[in-house]
């Protein structure tokens, strides 16, 4: 553990106080012993504002959508269209229709845009880069794990140190480690077959499942299946809108290819267009700004999410064309989006998924006689291209900007508590690699006032912009560019303790590798997609796949074989996630390894996990945190004032349909499964439910 120094003693700073207090007439009079009112110094919330702006932070109103340059295309031209488009997006997203056995998009993303089950939630190891090691499970630290494993408090961290504090990789001791993932459950394991028009459940040839059972690794019997756990944990979609690239990996490409997931890393993806006359043919698409649109498509054919294996997305089409959107839930007649729509005594919507495909896209998507090889019509072919720009258009809606926080950059003092402005200090300070002046003149005044050093979180250097995030669009800008691809300089041991290096490295601006597990766990952004690189990076630097930064990198920050530096700082790197209402979106980091708030600003304390073992990898930035006890929980407690409210009270634009999502249980069983009740525009209070909660119910401060 580091040696904790308070440089400005509390005594000294009520001295000072009371000497100014004399000079100034302002608490001894004739009579010392009357009523004696002691302030405790006050922390200057104006110069806290002025350090979060020089430091780049502002209240999220005043970043814009990015602009969809060619949506005009795709999209009828009128303000009705967009709202059918959103119409659509909102009732895809929520309809457990869409899965084979009645998983939906919101599934996994009903709490606070992500997802706070507890139960089979554990998946074991699999993006392994041993294939040896994927799908082992773990015993958890309080002695259970396994499938169908109901989590605990006393199973996290998944990573425990005799000192969680201790920053020197030499004398840690570790009591408890497990690779083993906190993620989401989906779909029982089965092969697609086909559909029936007008049933919502996909028929399937069930198999047992040798992972996914009870009796892992000895697996015998399809009744002891329990459902499929995705391999990373789920991130909020809420202000996922101003995020260059989505997933953990950035796999979600910024340009939409109207197909699948990864744009131009699939080079085949091609949608249908019918001409004046009816007649069909194939084009590319490249849709910027949409990677939304991309992460939308994947769930819905992903054997781990909401698909039996090999479901053909236009077989999805066909079966909800066929069915009413929504038909097996209840939605809100006073629901923001769909309450004009919904059918008040009866579930689901009076309209059709084809009148509001109809509604919102131009007819050449859609309006055609003829069968595209496979017989599918034009409008089940291009279904992935109406699925993922309607699902688009209503994730961009979901924007949290009134959280305490924005109040507070807009004026109103009293937004933060002293705690939290404390705390917003805290998350400001670089430390030994250096503030802007205003964030140093803000933090004399605050020390002054505590009477207390104030340590250096470093947080922004990663969590920058009003998105809190370096992975939106706001931190990456350079100008008029992108600046996606950086050189940064690399890290060292030193005696078992962090050191910047005079060795630079190249790295995808936005994803950053901070050790929470070792490399070989997940190799992240360093990983392979489509048989190509996801880095662009490694996409840069080698000539024959340039082709693959045509319309996203005007231009490199080096040329390949002459000045670029050698090492890549690449493998273990993962997408940086915002920390908007935070509080509500554990547990935490891409394995889901911390349940509280406490244990990640613990995490970064220590200054990572596997720091020693990622070394050649390891963000730079790691280097610089420097805590002290004094400043964790004010640091917690500024997390919390990033909470908007409304996603708190699920009201308007976060209200939404009725869903059931399953708790567990096996194939032969009855699962349990969760009531997500229908909200309206008011929100939970008004429909009489509590407020969303944190993971486990748990407290984030100690």
């Amino acid at each position: 553990m580091r040696a904790r120094t308070l440089k400005i003693s509390i005594l000294r700073g009520l001295a000072v106080y009371l000497c100014v207090a004399l000079i100034f007439g302002g608490i001894i009079g004739p009579a010392w012993g009357q009523s004696l009112t002691w302030r405790m110094p006050k922390i200057n919330p104006g110069l806290v504002r002025a350090a979060a702006l020089a430091s780049g932070l502002n209240s999220l109103d005043t970043v814009r959508i990015p602009r969809v340059e060619n949506l005009g295309d795709f999209l009828r031209p009128s303000r009705d269209a967009r709202m059918a488009a959103i119409q659509l997006g909102k009732a895809l997203f929520w309809d457990m229709q869409a899965g084979s056995d009645g998983q939906a998009c919101a599934s996994c993303h009903f709490h606070a845009g992500a997802d706070n089950r507890a139960r089979n939630q554990l998946s074991p190891g699999l993006k392994n880069v041993n294939p040896a090691l994927q799908g082992i499970f773990d015993v958890t630290a309080s002695g259970g794990g396994g499938p169908d494993y109901l989590l605990k408090e006393g199973d996290f961290p998944f990573h425990q140190l005799q000192d969680p504090e201790e920053n020197n990789f030499n004398d840690r001791v570790v009591l408890f480690d497990t690779d083993d993932v906190a993620s989401s459950m989906g779909v029982f394991a089965a092969n697609f077959v086909g559909i029936t028009p007008g049933d919502p459940d996909d028929l399937g040839i069930s198999f047992v499942d040798p992972i996914f059972n009870l009796d892992n690794p000895a697996a015998l019997n399809i009744g002891r299946n329990v459902r499929r756990v995705e391999p990373r944990n789920t991130p909020t979609v809420i202000n996922a809108v101003f995020n260059h690239s989505n997933f953990w990996d950035g796999r979600a490409h910024n340009l939409f290819n109207g197909v699948s997931v990864i744009g131009p890393l699939d080079p085949n993806a091609k949608i249908w267009v019918a001409d004046e006359w009816g007649n069909l043919s194939q084009v590319t698409v490249r849709i910027p700004n949409s990677s939304l649109a991309s992460q939308a498509v994947g769930p819905p054919t992903s054997n781990l999410e909401m698909s039996f294996f090999d479901r053909p997305f236009p077989l999805i089409g066909r079966k909800l064309l066929s069915l009413k959107p929504l038909g097996l839930q209840k939605v809100h007649p006073k629901d923001s989006v769909l309450g004009l729509l919904a059918s008040h005594r009866d579930t689901g919507l009076n309209t059709s998924y084809k009148n509001l495909i109809k509604q919102a896209f131009r007819p050449k998507y859609w309006n055609s006689t003829n069968l595209i090889p496979g017989g599918f019509t034009l409008m089940e072919a291009n279904f992935t291209l109406f699925f993922g720009l309607a699902v688009q258009m209503f994730e961009t809606t979901l924007v949290s900007d009134k959280a305490p926080f924005d109040l507070f950059m807009k004026g109103h003092n009293s937004a933060l508590s002293r705690d939290q402005l404390h705390g917003l200090l805290v998350f400001l300070n670089q430390g030994a690699r250096g503030n802007p002046p205003a964030v140093d003149v803000a933090i004399r005044q605050a020390e002054g006032a505590l009477g207390k050093k104030i340590g250096a979180g470093n947080c922004i250097s990663c969590h920058g912009g009003p998105e809190f995030t370096d992975a939106a669009f706001t931190s990456l800008r350079d100008g008029p560019d992108l600046e996606l691809i950086e050189i940064e300089d690399t890290t060292v041991l030193d005696g078992g303790l962090l050191a910047v290096s005079d060795v630079q490295g190249l790295l995808d601006n936005g994803f950053s590798n901070i050790g929470v597990r070792p490399n070989a766990n997940d190799l992240g952004r360093g990983g392979i997609e489509g048989g190509f690189p996801l880095s662009f990076t490694r996409q840069m630097l080698n000539p024959a796949l340039n082709f693959l930064l045509e319309g996203v990198l005007d231009e490199f920050p080096c040329t390949p074989g002459v000045d670029c530096p050698a090492q890549l700082l690449v493998d273990g790197a993962f997408k940086i996630p915002g920390l908007r209402n935070v509080e509500l979106t554990g547990p935490y980091f891409h394995n889901g390894g911390q349940a509280t708030l406490s244990q990640v600003v613990e995490f970064y304390d220590r200054q990572g996990d596997f720091g020693d073992l990622n070394i050649a990898f390891l963000d730079r930035n790691m280097v610089f945190i420097d805590l002290e006890d004094i400043d964790e929980e004010p640091l917690v407690e500024f997390l919390l004032s990033l909470t908007d409210e409304r996603v708190r009270q699920e009201q308007a634009p976060f209200d939404h349909p009725q869903l059931f999502v399953p708790n567990g249980g096996t194939f032969d069983e009855e699962e349990d499964f969760i009531e997500v009740p229908a909200v309206g525009a008011r929100g939970r209070l008004a429909a009489g439910l509590d407020p969303l909660g944190t993971f486990l119910n748990l407290e984030h401060t100690d």
